[in-house]
């Protein structure tokens, strides 16, 4: 997958192009059959429309009668189609009865911690806020590395890459000063770089945190995405015993 481009501003305000790229991993754990040869990865059909439960149920009337259909026998299954391999298909979403959903509205649901539903409204894009086009500011907020991993989930990382010699330039100053000061500069879009990163369009926002390290002629600069700030829960207020004066409590 080519790189793509940001737009970002260093200490003196300057701005440049630079390539993000996504950072390789080496390779990891992989599965072999008993012989050592590779697996073969399949989809097979797990179950079919006229034995799932919603059909199982409308057989048996209630839970207390597809429990006892299914400790008769197996009603769940359809052996003339359930294990059988897939071959290319389409995805599509159903009703509740089954039927083909040909258009669907798409609603934001809010719920509370016990999963009451608070609001239902309709669903607004979100634009990205890191394109080629949009300047990422320089916000002059350094964290120091300890406080950023102990306050900050790190879910993500990108790497930036100069494309040209003058961008090469540009980033290892950022780099090097970011590795002098022994901290990480807080990212985010907008003006003031107040707003969340957010790469694509209705994607997730996250708060990013550049980090630079410089050894000999090289540089490495590193941007962590986070979208959870760590916090210790609020403690309780303490019951205090009152004692009552005078007198038999």
């Amino acid at each position: 997958m080519p790189p793509r481009f940001i737009t970002l501003t260093d200490q003196k305000q300057r701005d440049a192009q630079v390539a993000m790229e996504s950072v390789k991993r080496s390779a990891g754990h992989r599965f072999v059959t008993e012989d050592g040869g590779a697996l073969d990865y399949v989809r097979l059909i797990r179950t079919t429309e006229g034995h799932d439960y919603r059909a199982l149920l409308d057989a048996a009337g209630d839970d207390a009668g597809v429990a006892q259909a299914l400790v008769d026998g197996d009603p769940e299954i359809d052996f003339e189609l359930v294990g059988r391999k897939v071959g290319p298909a389409d995805r599509v979403w159903v009703r509740q009865d089954g039927s083909v959903l040909y258009a669907a509205r798409v609603l934001k649901v809010t719920e509370d911690p016990h999963g009451e539903e608070l609001s239902r409204v309709d669903f607004v894009d979100i634009e990205a806020s890191v394109g080629s086009d949009d300047i990422l500011p320089w916000t002059g907020r350094l964290f120091p590395k300890s406080e950023v991993v102990r306050r900050f989930a790190l879910v993500r990382k990108v790497q930036l890459r100069h494309i040209n010699g003058l961008t090469f330039d540009f980033l290892f100053d950022i780099a090097r000063t970011l590795q002098e000061q022994q901290k990480m500069l807080l990212v985010g879009s907008g003006t003031k770089g107040s707003q969340p990163l957010i790469f694509t369009r209705n994607g997730s926002p996250y708060r990013g945190f550049l980090e630079g390290r410089v050894e000999g002629d090289g540089f490495l600069l590193m941007l962590h995405l986070s979208n959870l700030e760590l916090k210790l829960p609020e403690p309780k207020p303490a019951v205090a015993d009152v004692a009552a004066e005078g007198g038999e409590a």
